[in-house]
């Protein structure tokens, strides 16, 4: 398995009424860690291959660095489409290029 990269590769905008934490939660249910940091303005979802930071809201921001991205696209949206969550996210490739790989929608 390729190593998580330093920098995020995956962007995405949720448009959903669920709370962040809600969010976090479907991805805790996959086997993900949920990790909610002193900073309460953000909350965070790790795996072996990925390290998410879930903010904002109206739209809620998900953004972070992925291993073997997009091959591992669908897997990672995965929990969203699940639960019905309206989605749109960037994937991007290494640097330093960056350049857009993968458009998905939910």
């Amino acid at each position: 398995m390729a190593e998580v990269p330093n920098s995020s590769n995956f962007f995405s905008s949720l448009h959903t009424s669920m709370s962040r934490r809600e969010v976090a939660e479907l991805f805790g249910a996959a086997g993900w860690e949920v990790i909610e940091p002193d900073d309460l303005d953000h909350l965070e979802v790790r795996c072996l291959w990925a390290e998410l930071v879930i903010e904002a809201e109206s739209p809620i921001l998900m953004h972070g660095p992925v291993a073997d991205l997009p091959a591992r696209a669908e897997e990672l949206v995965a929990p969203l489409r699940a639960a019905g969550v309206s989605f749109t996210a960037e994937c991007y490739g290494s640097e330093p290029e960056q350049a857009l790989l993968l458009e998905l929608r939910g």
